[in-house]
């Protein structure tokens, strides 16, 4: 191998070297952008969650602001906040709950006996407490796994 085959074997294998240490920095730095978005993404969702449980509840309660149409009762220790409402005559009532980590919504005729298992899961929420007030206001109460909380109070326009 003469001077020249030498000093271009060098080039070849330096420029190698250069370009695999250039692919192995760029993919680590892939793996911390992925890591970071990802960890951005399952924030943003439990906010979501978080905030998205508590309007909705607030934008059912809005929905059936009416005297008399809000209680809360228990069911298998669970409070269950009852929005009634009449239709031509027959009264209706929207159950809202937490149970097995969602809150859930039932549409029943009211005086219908039910199971908690019956509602619909709207959202998945690791916790969710609601309080009626003496005064007719409501506060809700929502956590997340990550142990985010958030609070809401309504005050209803016929509370009261």
């Amino acid at each position: 191998m003469d001077k020249g085959q030498k000093a271009w074997m060098v080039n070849l294998v330096s420029i190698l070297l250069i370009i695999g240490i250039f692919i192995l920095a760029s993919l680590m730095l892939i793996n911390v952008g992925i890591g970071a978005y990802k960890n951005i993404v399952l924030a943003n969702n439990d906010n979501f969650q978080l905030r998205t449980s508590l309007s909705y509840v607030a934008t059912k309660v809005r929905q059936t602001d009416t005297a008399r149409s809000m209680y809360m009762e228990e069911k298998e220790g669970v409070p269950v906040l009852v929005l009634g409402e009449e239709i031509r005559g027959t009264r209706y009532e929207t159950l809202i709950y937490h149970y097995k980590g969602y809150l859930c919504e039932l549409y029943r005729e009211a005086g219908m006996d039910y199971d908690l298992s019956y509602g619909i899961p709207a959202i998945e929420i690791d916790q969710f407490d609601i309080k009626l007030g003496d005064d007719g206001y409501l506060q809700l109460t929502a956590s997340n796994k990550a142990g985010e909380m958030e609070s809401l109070v309504i005050y209803p326009r016929t509370a009261g």
